[in-house]
């Protein structure tokens, strides 16, 4: 007897009675583990009917994702170009481009600005120049012991656009090339002096000073990234002295002057105008100078170069490799003119990349077989559900074995609901039903398609096939428009959805204290914020001699205010209203000035604010949230759940009803949606069935299990007690045969 194993360490040999007690135990037990093993069996088939299951759903989804192209109107509007000379032009078009003819000419394609130095020793030599000078408004120090190449990569390491080189043509050939990375006339490199005349003295500039950007007397500075902080700070260059404009005397610091200090300073001259405007360049705020000088061009003087610094001016360039140009061409006759060779939306929707200078022309037309695609994509990915319960629900008539989801009512109750909802009436113009554009059902349950009556319905009645496909809504009042339908919207029926408005949409608005009568003897700056100014606060600079209607003009034309607000006058006084309707486009204004009769009138207190509200209302009686003008069916509605709408009046109380109706690809995600929903879906209830039924076979094994092993430790414990009495008995013949032996 061996002493091991769970009850009391023992196992058995069975020396005592001479019985394989072990085997008998084993053998035993392996009996009672039979209907563990049919459970098992039966968990792995529920795992793969699970698994089948879950590539179901999976072919219902791509459907979904099939149906959901179709559900938007963007579908119906795909357009395609082409170019009679693609030497010359080339052409993108999204869905918002004109079908049509585009006749375009381009005669100067844009460039990039490339100059290059005077002939130099070597490449490698010093120089022997010291000093400072500007490219593109940053500041290039360079001393005696700079060679052509140190200083490229001085100018490189600036990472302002401009990217110089060397160029090694030998003994007295060498050059220092500037190039621009960007293509047109804004983007010209701009070089001065500061110290030492560097870029005079490589050749780079001459003597031949001019106006750069000048239109009629208003001339303009380069760009920078703030109109506050000084202009030693802004350009690396720190000068002083005085600019003559005609014969007033303007004296200056760039360590402490800023462009808006500079351009007070002019204000005050009273014969010139100068104003800091705000640009916006690839989504940043810069800021610019702007002169308005009889001076120009020729009646100034500027000795210590400030104007070149600020780039006002330029000097002249010594050795143009290529001028800075940009784009010129025409479309339809009309003169259009382009930094870049690439122009977006130069017609509403259309990209234009020019290639060459020439004539072409760009035809845009509907992409009826990008349309086809879409509902053939929709067939297929129908079919392919149909082909997937095939072949899992079918019965073989000699084997009798059946597919892994044979008998499922669930997917039945799918191909059921689909089929009807297929070819439900859900069209409101000629067509009611996929059967009117070439659609029917096979013997198989298929979709089969008469391409020809789909093709003539896209080329013939796109507005007819885009309302049977997709979600839409109207009404007989004009101020209630349909915007889209959630996935649980509910169609509305031949009488509609009742509106019934509480509160109708408002816009904010900010009016003066005071009225504005006088101009204005000193600078203001108005600060706008609030809602409306989401990225951060407005600062508007107002010139010293403003008058209301300046004012009013310099507010609708800002860049960053003009698509926000709207200024006017509001019987003398500044009103300024808010763009946008509703909460989200409410704002602040407020004055660093006082309120006075010359100026604004705002106010340092800030003026006299109304806000805007969002409409309130119900849709078919059932709760909607408002935003602006929109107003939203809200979660958990029973019809109006996500059906949205705006609207533009005036009026409360009951203002007419909607006529909501589902197309039938939005119908389609409607159902799928219904099937796959993570909380409420069938499908869902279905897999969880599957988990549920796994989860109750494992814990009936691990019952068992420890059922076993009681039973084990059972026959374990009496196997033991048999083999402890007989080895007893024994023990006590053995004694008694000695007795007798021994008697």
């Amino acid at each position: 007897m061996s002493i091991s194993g769970p009850q009391s360490g023992i196992r058995f040999s069975g020396l005592a009675s001479g019985i394989d007690v072990e085997s008998i135990i084993t053998q035993l037990v392996s009996l009672e583990q039979a209907p563990i093993q049919r459970l098992r069996a039966q968990s792995a088939q529920i795992q793969a009917r699970q698994t089948i299951f879950g590539q179901f759903k999976s072919s219902l989804q791509a459907f979904n994702t099939a149906a959901s192209s179709l559900s938007i109107p963007a579908a119906f509007s795909l357009n395609q170009a082409s170019v009679s000379d693609d030497t010359l032009l080339g052409v993108s078009v999204t869905d918002s481009a004109v079908p049509g003819t585009y006749a375009v000419n381009v005669t100067q394609m844009a460039k990039a600005h490339k100059l290059t130095s005077a002939a130099q020793t070597n490449t490698t030599s010093a120089l022997g120049y010291a000093g400072e000078f500007l490219v593109n408004g940053k500041k290039v120090s360079v001393t005696a012991e700079d060679t052509l190449a140190t200083i490229a990569g001085k100018v490189n390491a600036l990472g302002i656009g401009v990217s110089a080189n060397v160029i090694d043509g030998g003994a007295g050939q060498a050059y220092l090339v500037f190039g621009a990375s960007k293509t047109g006339k804004a983007n010209e490199i701009r070089l001065t002096d500061v110290t030492g005349g560097i870029a005079h003295g490589l050749g780079l500039i001459n003597n031949l000073k001019s106006i750069r950007d000048l239109i009629g007397t208003v001339a303009s500075s380069a760009s920078f990234t703030s109109s506050s902080a000084s202009l030693a700070n802004l350009t690396g260059s720190s000068v002083s002295g005085n600019l003559t404009l005609g014969t007033d005397v303007i004296a200056f610091d760039t360590a402490t002057d800023s462009l808006q200090s500079l351009a007070d300073k002019i204000n005050a001259t009273g014969n010139h105008t100068a104003s800091v405007v705000t640009e916006k360049v690839d989504g940043s705020d810069v800021f610019r100078l702007k002169i308005d000088s009889s001076a120009w061009p020729a009646n100034y003087a500027d000795p210590a170069n400030l104007l070149g610094i600020l780039g006002v001016t330029k000097d002249g360039i010594s050795n143009e490799v290529t001028a800075a140009t940009d784009a010129l061409l025409t479309v339809d006759g009309v003169a259009l003119s382009s930094a870049s060779n690439t122009l977006s939306n130069v017609v509403g929707g259309m990209t234009l990349t020019l290639k060459k200078e020439g004539s072409s022309s760009v035809q845009v037309s509907q992409d009826n077989s990008a349309i086809k695609k879409k509902f053939t994509d929709f067939q297929k990915a129908f079919n392919d559900i149909i082909g997937f319960i095939r072949s899992n629900t079918q019965l073989d008539p000699e084997t009798y074995q059946t597919g892994a989801l044979f008998g499922d009512q669930s997917v039945t109750q799918v191909e059921s609901t689909l089929n009807t909802m297929l070819f439900d009436n859900l069209g409101t113009g000629a067509f009611k039903t996929l059967a009117d554009i070439g659609f029917s059902l096979d013997d198989q349950g298929k979709l089969k398609l008469d391409e020809t009556k789909l093709d003539s319905a896209i080329a013939n009645k796109l507005p007819d096939l885009k309302s049977l496909m997709v979600a839409s809504g109207s009404s007989i009042n004009p101020s209630i428009k349909f915007v889209s339908g959630g996935s649980l919207s509910v169609a509305s029926g031949p009488g509609g959805y009742a509106i019934d408005i509480t509160q109708a949409a408002t816009k904010g608005t900010v009016s003066a204290n005071t009225a504005f009568t006088t101009n204005s003897s000193v600078a203001e700056t108005l600060t706008f914020d609030g809602s409306l100014f989401g990225s951060g606060p407005v600062n508007l600079f107002v010139p010293t001699g403003s008058s209301l209607t300046s004012l009013i003009d310099l507010i609708n034309k800002d860049s960053r205010l003009k698509d926000l607000v709207v200024a006017s006058n509001d019987g003398g006084k500044l009103k300024v209203e808010s763009k946008r309707f509703g909460t989200a486009g409410n704002f602040s204004i407020v004055s660093d000035q006082a309120e006075a009769a010359d100026n604004s009138g705002i106010g340092t207190g800030g003026g006299v604010a109304v806000a805007g509200l969002d409409v309130a209302g119900t849709i078919n009686g059932e709760a909607a949230t408002g935003s602006g003008q929109f107003l939203l069916g809200k979660s958990g509605n029973k019809t109006t759940d996500g059906l949205q709408i705006q609207y533009t009046g005036s009026s409360t109380g009951n203002v007419g009803a909607l006529v909501y109706n589902r197309g039938v690809a939005a119908m389609a995600n409607y159902r799928v949606n219904s099937f796959t929903d993570s909380v409420n879906g069938l499908l869902t209830s279905v897999d969880k069935t599957y988990t549920d039924q796994i989860q109750d076979i494992d814990d009936r094994i691990s019952s068992l299990q420890k059922l076993i092993s009681l039973r084990e430790e059972s026959l374990r414990s009496k196997f033991l007690a048999m083999e402890q009495a007989m080895s007893a008995a024994q023990a006590q013949g053995a004694q008694l045969s000695a007795m007798l032996r021994s008697g």
